[in-house]
């Protein structure tokens, strides 16, 4: 699985690279690491950061999930509690993309490889469900719907 080993390279060797560029502050590129609390293993990694997206109709700003990584041990196991360790890595993501001022949820995006149905999976369970156009054809760009925040203050 070639879309694995590119996730873990670039996790090794452009991740802090990545979040601690001078340049990218106006991203605001945020990481999170997650632990485990009973054994205080690492467990997994993500990282987002506010991008514009723009088409030939229109521009808008959103959230680009630039990695959600489950380490190879976690990887599809679950807490005691029930939970999917994926899930409380993508909680804790969408909660931070929240947590941002301004928040940043309006519109979530990520880029996926069609063959990581997983991935795909923990996405459309978030709410990445609407497909946009293909960076390549071996990926997916799935986004949320539009969530206006008066919406969104309403629920």
């Amino acid at each position: 699985m070639d879309w694995q080993v590119e996730v873990e390279q670039f996790i090794r060797t452009q991740l802090t690279d990545w979040t601690f560029d001078p340049h990218a502050t106006s991203g605001d590129p945020r990481l999170l690491v997650a632990f485990a609390t009973a054994t205080e293993e690492l467990f997994g990694v993500a990282a987002h950061e506010r991008v514009v997206i723009e088409s030939p109709t229109a521009q808008f700003d959103a959230t680009k999930l630039e990695v959600i990584a489950i380490a190879r041990a976690w990887q599809g196991r679950r807490f005691s509690t029930g939970e999917r360790a994926s899930d409380v890595l993508m909680s804790a993501v969408m909660t931070d993309v929240s947590a941002r001022v301004p928040p940043r949820d309006a519109r979530v995006f990520a880029v996926i490889h069609q063959d990581n149905h997983r991935s795909l999976a923990l996405c459309q369970r978030y709410g990445l469900v609407e497909e946009m156009t293909r960076p390549h054809p071996d990926y997916r760009r799935l986004v949320t719907a539009n969530r206006s925040r008066e919406a969104a203050d309403t629920t």
